[in-house]
């Protein structure tokens, strides 16, 4: 049925509208018109308040949507203000579930007022008997009391002494400790109404061949409502180049886009400025994906990493009709982000990591030189290089709200962009990513009508519109 949707402005490309209006027909725009040329089409038309916007919903671009799903079924300890609050709630926790394996997520010592270092020592006043591992918001950084590091004798990365495990052990917690495909899938479910709550449709998922499986039993199920594009780890690279897996392979629902690499760690845990491959493996995986059709999306933060991966790609790739992509690309020199305009490299930033822990008091400024803060995630720099990029939240939370809150109010004055353009880069921007810009991420007739309505003093979902 047609139906006519009028909000007080539209996101048409970069720029907010007035008096325009949009007709839909089930799943497709069919028109966008002048507002009053409503009142004379006789077509049923939905009014929405003084200060709404009405643009393409949200595009997430980097998300780990499935990882998240489980986490909703694990203890979080992202919300404590201090140490002693995290270990008191811990040892409450243990003593009301029975659990093989307590993992809690999420624990942020950037927000504690108290000491901000946790180690065994600590995790283990909570028990000795019950295996017990914290990880870090970050996901690159874990904590484990003696029992549990009874379990993981023989994984790399782990301090036994201190109990803290960097990179490999917190990146592959489900893994190593797995969920069945229904806890996987149930998870998801409950993800995406979250997604779809906060006015997001289409996400990129970068995740484990499990979850693959179960995203495709939930579209079997009619279950996925979101539109997703998959990408795994490097970890399963030589299955999918032995099954012959291309990039952009599917559907507009659910496709294979490719695989991640780290090639540094994280602000948090320390290890931002951490090279975790040699430029001859970097070249060999770049190489492989050239050749077997692979999509690359590389996890660089600092600029040792950034470097390294524009060089190998200036090396290796003439045309980027893959879209590989930088992931994060924090804290680039200038010289960098020519370069990778010039190369057409994307890149997919996330500026909730400028809400939550930027400026000159906070976590970034407490762990990194002045130099470095200075150059933190440039969007308006990028933005004017005209730099294929686009937002997304790594589920740091999953909320483009506060993503865009961070890009508009950035601490880095010169490096603030307006609203219509942190909307921008939240949706239409996030299109090419999932290789679907003539189909989702614009108001133009044929497109999916992929709509939200959004207050723009408030900034929160008024009503979606699929």
């Amino acid at each position: 049925m047609k139906q006519i949707l009028i909000a007080d402005k539209i996101l048409i490309g970069k720029e907010l509208v007035k008096n325009k209006a949009v007709i839909i027909n089930e799943d497709k725009i069919i028109d966008v018109i002048d507002a009053f040329e409503s009142e004379i089409t006789h077509i049923p038309a939905k009014i929405f308040p003084s200060g709404s916007i009405l643009m393409p919903a949200f595009i997430d671009t980097h998300t780990h949507l499935a990882s998240y799903g489980l986490s909703l079924t694990k203890p979080n300890l992202n919300n404590f203000k201090s140490k002693k609050d995290v270990i008191d709630y811990s040892k409450e926790y243990i003593k009301n579930f029975e659990r093989d394996i307590y993992i809690f997520l999420g624990y942020d010592e950037s927000k504690w007022t108290d000491e901000n270092e946790i180690t065994k020592e600590d995790l283990d006043k909570i028990s000795k008997e019950k295996p017990i591992i914290f990880r870090r918001i970050c996901g690159h950084k874990a904590v484990l009391n003696s029992k549990a590091l009874e379990i993981v004798k023989n994984i790399q990365g782990v301090d036994f002494k201190t109990g803290i495990a960097l990179e490999y052990l917190p990146l592959n917690i489900y893994e190593i400790f797995k969920p069945t495909i229904e806890e996987i899938k149930d998870g998801i479910l409950k993800a995406q109404e979250i997604a779809i709550n906060l006015g997001i449709k289409s996400i990129i998922d970068i995740t484990n061949i499990e979850s693959f499986k179960a995203y495709q039993e939930l579209k079997r199920e009619g279950k996925l409502k979101l539109r997703v594009g998959i990408v795994l780890y490097e970890k399963y690279f030589e299955y999918i180049k032995k099954v012959g897996l291309e990039y952009n392979f599917g559907d507009d629902n659910l496709k294979f886009l490719g695989i991640k690499i780290f090639l540094d760690g994280s602000v948090g845990a320390g290890t931002a400025d951490k090279l975790l491959k040699t430029n001859e493996e970097l070249e060999v995986i770049l190489k492989d994906c050239q050749n077997h059709n692979v999509q690359l999306l590389a996890h660089a933060i600092g600029q040792n990493a950034i470097n390294q991966f524009i060089n190998i790609f200036e090396k290796v790739v003439k045309n980027n009709y893959l879209r590989h992509r930088i992931e994060h690309f924090e804290f680039p020199y200038y010289e960098d982000i020519k370069r990778v305009s010039r190369l057409n490299i994307y890149v997919s930033m996330q500026p909730n990591f400028v809400a939550l822990w930027g400026g000159f008091d906070n976590m970034y400024a407490k762990k990194l030189p002045l130099e470095v803060l200075k150059r933190c995630n440039p969007y308006r720099t990028i933005f004017n290089e005209n730099i294929n990029f686009a937002f997304g939240s790594d589920c740091m939370p999953l909320d483009p709200f506060l993503g865009i809150k961070g890009a508009v109010h950035h601490f880095l004055e010169n490096e603030r962009i307006d609203l219509n353009l942190s909307l921008y880069l939240y949706s239409t921007a996030g299109a090419k990513f999932l290789f679907m810009e003539d189909k989702i991420g614009k108001i133009e007739r044929g497109y999916y009508s992929d709509l939200i309505v959004i207050d723009e003093k408030n900034l929160n979902l008024i009503e979606t519109c699929f």
